[in-house]
């Protein structure tokens, strides 16, 4: 029989194995969760997609986070895919990143620290930046529209929508493409509307002039 030090140091090796086995299953499942909500986000891009060059850079986003295998030898395409651009009706530029690459780049490199950044509350979508430090109420609605437009809940009646200036969205270190956190926000429910979009467009606007 063992004595009562060996029982406790028995079932402490055993404590302390399960707790490992739990930190190690733990950190899986963060990881597996976070893959999940990058691919999904990954959908999105598929889902607004409008040419091919939109595609190629997609399939250039997940071979660079090594999800699918650039074949060897191919040069990597210079895309010609760009946000897409808006002029609300107060006359404020809006833009709107089609897929993860366009989405940092929008919040990171274009934006300026005061321009008003928008994107659906918990769900995958694209960034939008306004392109002002004080813009009107119509302005903030109809980004928050198009957020909810370019998002995954495109076909609910209505979308919470987060809204905060640039300066407060971050990209954790080591984030996936088109991942950030934010503070500051503040929320708006709207209904998206592709018809408001296809009126706001910069290109449909540009084509009518």
């Amino acid at each position: 029989s063992q004595t009562p030090q060996e029982n406790a140091q028995r079932y402490f090796a055993r404590y302390n194995k399960q707790k490992r086995t739990y930190e190690a299953l733990s950190q899986l499942i963060q990881e597996t969760s976070d893959d999940i909500s990058y691919l999904e986000s990954v959908e999105n891009a598929l889902e607004i997609a409008q040419n091919e060059e939109d595609l190629a850079q997609i399939k250039d986003e997940l071979a660079g986070s090594g999800y699918i295998r650039q074949r060897s030898g191919r040069k990597k395409a210079r895309t010609i895919s760009r946000p897409l651009h808006y002029i609300s009706s107060d006359g404020y530029d809006i833009y709107v990143g089609k897929n993860n690459f366009q989405n940092d780049e929008l919040t990171f490199s274009f934006a300026a620290g005061s321009d008003w950044w928008f994107h659906a509350k918990g769900a995958p979508g694209s960034h939008v930046i306004v392109k002002s430090t004080a813009p009107g109420n119509a302005t903030i609605l109809q980004a928050a529209q198009l957020a909810a437009t370019f998002s995954k809940g495109r076909q609910a009646d209505k979308v919470p929508v987060d809204y905060t200036l640039r300066k407060y969205v971050k990209k954790p270190g080591g984030a996936k493409p088109g991942f950030v956190i934010y503070t500051h926000q503040q929320t708006l429910f709207v209904s998206p509307d592709e018809k408001l979009a296809k009126r706001l467009s910069a290109e449909d606007k540009a084509a009518r002039a």
